[in-house]
């Protein structure tokens, strides 16, 4: 690929999706519940990935804490090579908390609550879990404060380099979105599939210098790739 010889120029952010997981097959709500893992299928996509990104040079690798997201990582470490020492493990980088659904078929959700489910499709920004009887908890604008203190933590620490970053769909579209100023209501608006390839670029090595340069490439998982050359 012609954008693995340029020049990089600021700071370059590749997002990964982790890889198909057990909650994805059976259309389970996955959130922040680590009991989802990856298949058979996903340690493939992974390792085909990790294939695909070979011949990058990463500064740094950061990767949820999320068994679903490590898992990816491990088969993507299979192909390329990353120093021992800029790979870091984070919470900041765990998916949307949503304690009333993980583990819940999605149409189950649907049907049982249906004022909740639209709220959360329609309305993300505004969408409320109770806790106890004081506290209210927004996991959109949880998650996106959360990412926010990510970009804080680490773009100083990488001007003009690669970072890639191993995380999930809702994560993923949270950094993208707190990456361009995009607002939370949009947060359903971005797609992210498994292994998925999304590519910010920075300028300045600040938040606020944040482009988006690609968005969910997955052509390297399918048999006849499509070339992306000039998109990258």
């Amino acid at each position: 690929m012609q954008w693995k010889c340029e020049e990089n120029q600021g700071t370059r952010v590749i997002l990964l999706r982790h890889g198909q997981s057990t909650f994805n097959v059976l259309g389970l709500y996955q959130g922040s519940s680590d009991e989802s893992v990856l298949t058979e299928l996903g340690r493939k996509e992974a390792r085909i990935t990790g294939d695909f990104l070979k011949g990058l040079t990463f500064d740094g690798l950061y990767i949820s804490s999320l068994q679903r997201a490590q898992e990816t990582a491990k088969e993507i470490l299979k192909e390329i090579t990353v120093n021992p020492n800029t790979i870091f493990i984070t919470d900041k980088l765990r998916e949307n908390h949503l304690p009333n659904w993980e583990g819940l078929a999605f149409q189950y959700v649907r049907e049982t609550f249906p004022e909740a489910y639209q709220l959360w499709k329609q309305r993300p920004h505004e969408f409320w879990v109770q806790i106890d009887s004081k506290t209210k908890f927004y996991p959109a604008l949880d998650l996106y404060e959360q990412v926010q203190e990510f970009w804080q933590a680490i773009l100083p620490y990488h001007v003009g380099k690669t970072v890639l970053v191993i995380a999930h769909g809702g994560t993923n579209r949270a950094l993208i979105s707190t990456a361009l100023g995009i607002s939370p209501k949009y947060y359903h608006c971005l797609q992210q599939s498994n292994c998925g390839i999304s590519i910010l670029n920075f300028p300045d090595g600040t938040l606020a210098s944040g482009e988006l340069k690609a968005m969910n490439l997955n052509s390297h998982l399918r048999e006849e790739e499509v070339s992306f050359r000039r998109i990258f």
